[in-house]
């Protein structure tokens, strides 16, 4: 009995371990991301009309609190946001109207859980190397400091977290950095070796941001309520906003558009500049374009939603306000605009001579009875050309075969740089190339 006493205690032991090794393998197995098959079911992709419907096919073991789609990417991919009940965030991916997997992510390393659970995609980007940068924000209405994080596309893991800030993610050439932004902040993130954060000062004079683009050879373009900010080798340059035109646009959002050959700027509707490589900013009567009859008026409503692939600049039609008259008269000091333009050329003041004309007073009724009839309709113009092509909502509506349920596009809906519309309800989008619209 002595003799078998040893071999009793190393049979324990050895079963104790050999338990110990498969209960940590179970427990390693179970807090693994989930592939395969039945990732792959979150979503589906069927044609539907001259589209493609997105469904979601929520998996029995999966329970589900929210599903939200993000406006398509600049590479045309669309990202779904799917947040658990068990704390995970899935994000389903569609690429050319396919549906191209599921990343399930677990709190990151630094993230906190708590916040993780109910954080909100607010902004996604795809890198060169196949991972995918994702900022997060705080989904509980609270004040939390956003998060940025960078996933490996093919392990689902993620390489790296930081608390960052802003709520947009404007990609850098180069594609080591990127700005990040939002109406009053702006910085950026770098991830060449050690991720890091600087905060960026924004230009003098400027404290609201409408748009962030950043460009090739260091130069970064801020649109923001009173101009347009440029700047190159370290220096900004300071564009004061035109005169008003013909209507007024209270709160309308400078908009900057990049092209192959040009970035065009629009400080309100119913303008529009270029600006060239060479950084002069040149200004497009947007009133000697050709529209169809019976459609002069939209020139003055014409809102640039953005460039699509093959160059050609989108309009959706803004909503003016008619009972405030843009036009400064004779007695009304002189513009902002003004006022910086004699400044810059040294002058002491600008004030309006006995010759300048007195602009005739508003009528808000014509423009009244011509808003009636609606503005669901969008325009589509290539530089090259004179002619603007007219997308009428309600007439090509049926034709396009949405599926039943989804209304007529909102102007969030049309994003030309990500080459599609894409109309979202409930736990489905439905995905409409811009070239089904204008071929």
């Amino acid at each position: 009995m002595k003799r078998a006493l040893p071999w009793i205690l190393t049979c324990i032991v050895a079963g104790a371990a050999v338990a110990g090794l498969y209960s940590l393998a179970r427990r390693d197995r179970a807090s693994a991301p989930a592939q395969g098959p039945a990732e792959a079911a979150l979503f589906t992709a069927s044609p539907a009309g001259q589209g493609v419907l997105f469904r979601l096919q929520p998996a029995s073991d999966q329970p589900l609190r929210a599903v939200r789609f993000l406006p398509a990417l600049a590479d045309g991919e669309v990202i779904a946001q799917v947040l658990t009940q068990t704390g995970d965030q899935l994000i389903g991916r569609f690429k050319d109207g396919q549906f191209a997997g599921t990343l399930r992510l677990q709190a990151p390393d630094g993230v906190p859980p708590a916040f993780f659970r109910f954080a909100r995609l607010n902004a996604a980007a795809a890198l060169d190397d196949g991972s995918l940068l994702l900022l997060y924000g705080d989904g509980t209405g609270g004040s939390g400091a956003p998060w940025l994080v960078d996933v490996d596309g093919a392990t689902q893991a993620p390489r790296w977290a930081m608390k960052a800030a802003g709520a947009r993610i404007a990609l850098e050439p180069g594609g080591h950095s990127c700005l990040l932004w939002d109406g009053t902040t702006l910085s950026r993130a770098s991830w060449t070796r050690k991720p890091a954060l600087m905060s960026l000062a924004l230009p003098d004079g400027v404290s609201v941001l409408d748009t962030v683009l950043p460009m090739p050879a260091g130069r970064t373009f801020l649109a923001h309520p009173g101009g347009l900010a440029i700047q190159a080798g370290g220096a900004w340059a300071l564009t004061p906003l035109p005169d008003p035109g013909e209507l007024s646009f209270p709160g309308a959002a400078g908009v900057l558009a990049p092209r192959s050959d040009a970035v065009y700027w629009q400080p309100r509707p119913g303008q529009l500049s270029r600006i060239g490589a060479d950084g002069a900013i040149t200004a497009i009567n947007l009133a000697q374009l050709a529209p169809p009859a019976g459609h002069e008026r939209d020139l003055a409503m014409l809102r640039l939603a953005g460039v699509d692939a093959h160059g050609r600049l989108w309009f959706r039609l803004a909503t003016p306000d008619l009972s405030v008259a843009p036009h400064p008269t004779q007695t009304d000091p002189p513009s902002a605009a003004l006022q910086a333009t004699a400044a810059m050329a040294g002058d002491a003041a600008v004030t309006p001579t006995s010759g300048t004309p007195t602009p005739a007073p508003f009528n808000p009724a014509p423009w009244m009875d011509y808003l009636k009839s609606g503005l669901d309709r969008a325009y589509v113009w290539d530089p090259k050309g004179s002619s603007l092509r007219l997308v009428d909502w309600k007439a090509e509506w049926p034709a396009l075969g949405a599926p039943a349920g989804f209304p007529l596009p909102l102007p969030r809906d049309m994003q030309p740089q990500g080459g599609a519309l894409l109309l979202g309800l409930d736990t489905r989008a439905w995905w409409l190339p811009l070239d089904k619209l204008a071929p």
